[in-house]
């Protein structure tokens, strides 16, 4: 058998055309059938990774006969494996189990994440962001499954017709593939290169160079090396009283670099009291949490440093540093869309002819910068004002008395209130029009309209004021 002949052996077996073998080592599919073909061969470099990619040495590629025999040496034990199909279902169902566990996780912490910005009024770009990460999030899932299961479909009928022969001996593995009783495969590894073995229920799964290989445990001697050597790359250092101290502190650290951003949040809102548009100018409160996730990724490394498992709190560390900075962000990114001065007051107090208790928050948007989609007319800007129970304790009492204060609109005027009118979340509305000097008035002409509508609510304290433009048609 030729190397062209062996390279496309091998890659049959693992179910991979020629241009996703080409993808892997960065050639072309023509590089692939050229050397397939015996035409021209791999670079040494080009051995190396194909070595790596199909789990085989540079002399099976090569067909450069190698064998433990030359050494002198007989295993220490040999076993041969069939699978049927059932076995091999089982299997994938155990498998499977550990694999859906952390997207599905991920995935209800993107569902909470977007609901809570939902509950707490944020920025529609912070929701849609969130948004966007949980379908990012998903799609991301259905194609590991989806990649998952054709892996799964493309080498269970090859592993059924397949007998796998394990062969161990001082410091190596020789694993032996048979397909009709002819050696289509051998493989030499060093107990260093196994990078897992997993338990499940009956099998024993070693992953090395990124492969799967099967064992039985029922076949298996009850003093096997597969056992010795899966305690040994699975265990931790022993379980002292300093030991379990670590554990304990990479989980509260991973749980609580998961929570830092609800924390955030929790925390702006406090801080921006019920003015949901005070967020952005809050937003910087995110970095206060940034130690959290901070602390949990520098622990990872300590964890590893250590030999106990630490990766969990590396990549959540990290992920939530992410979000913390990016959300913190925003106060800069919108530190100049709101204005905090009291012109607005000033100006409905003088043109539409009503006192504003003292506030304690006014927050103006200037709506003619950037383009416009309202439902009707065009607005130039929002104030949105809060005051104190006791400021308003005496506004709210001429509220019922004031016949400018309407406790809803009729739907003919419905066509003249601001898009920001909510007839069923406002307690008193009033809407005048600037170039007739009316209040709650429909123009008794056709043309575009100057409107101040003001809004209020009863429960928050809360006013708003807006300033818009409407075409009117009679």
């Amino acid at each position: 058998m030729t190397v062209g002949e062996r390279i496309q052996m091998y890659r049959k077996q693992f179910g991979m055309s020629q241009e996703e073998l080409g993808q892997k080592l960065l050639v072309s599919r023509q590089t692939i059938s050229l050397w397939e073909k015996d035409q021209t061969v791999p670079t040494i470099a080009n051995l190396v990774r194909l070595k790596e990619i199909f789990g085989v040495s540079v002399d099976d590629i090569l067909g450069i006969n190698v064998t433990e025999q030359n050494s002198g040496m007989l295993p220490y034990e040999t076993y041969r494996f069939r699978f049927v199909k059932e076995e091999l279902s089982e299997i994938r169902r155990l498998q499977r189990k550990a694999i859906y566990k952390k997207p599905l996780v991920l995935t209800l912490l993107c569902v909470l994440l977007t609901v809570l910005l939902i509950c707490l009024s944020s920025a529609d770009g912070m929701i849609g962001f969130a948004i966007g990460l949980l379908f990012a999030v998903v799609i991301s899932h259905i194609k590991g499954i989806r990649a998952y299961n054709k892996v799964w479909k493309n080498n269970e009928e090859r592993i059924c017709k397949s007998t796998y022969e394990y062969q161990i001996f001082d410091d190596y593995i020789s694993i032996n593939i048979f397909r009709e009783n002819e050696k289509v495969r051998a493989s030499k590894y060093f107990f260093t290169d196994i990078e897992k073995i997993q338990l499940f229920d009956r099998w024993l799964l070693l992953q090395i160079g990124g492969q799967i290989f099967i064992i039985r445990k029922g076949d298996l001697k009850e003093t096997s090396a597969f056992y010795s050597y899966a305690n040994k790359i699975s265990s931790n250092p022993p379980e002292d009283s300093r030991h379990k101290c670590w554990i304990v502190l990479s989980k509260i650290l991973f749980v609580a670099s998961l929570l830092s951003i609800f924390g955030a949040l929790v925390l702006v809102a406090v801080v921006s009291g019920e003015n949901h548009l005070f967020l952005d100018e809050n937003m910087w409160l995110f970095f206060l949490f940034t130690p959290i996730p901070i602390a949990s990724v520098v622990l990872g490394f300590v964890l590893k440093a250590k030999n106990y498992k630490y990766k969990k709190n590396i990549i959540a560390g990290i992920i939530m540093v992410i979000f913390l900075c990016a959300y913190g962000s925003f106060s800069f990114i919108f530190a100049d869309v709101y204005d905090h001065s009291d012109e607005p007051i000033v100006r409905a107090e003088r043109t539409v002819g009503i006192d504003i208790p003292d506030h304690k928050k006014i927050s103006t948007q200037d709506w003619t910068k950037g383009t416009q989609s309202v439902s009707r007319g065009y607005i130039y800007s929002t104030s949105d004002i809060y005051f104190d129970d006791a400021a308003v304790e005496e506004f709210e009492k001429q509220l019922a008395d004031d016949e400018r204060w309407l406790p809803a609109v009729s739907s003919d005027m419905i066509g003249i209130t601001s898009p920001m009118y909510d007839n069923s979340f406002h307690d008193y509305i009033l809407i005048y029009n600037v170039d007739t000097s009316e209040y709650n008035t429909l123009p008794s002409n056709s043309g575009n309209f100057r409107f101040i509508n003001v809004l209020y609510r009863l429960e928050e304290n809360q006013m708003e004021i807006v300033e818009y433009d409407i075409d009117c048609v009679k």
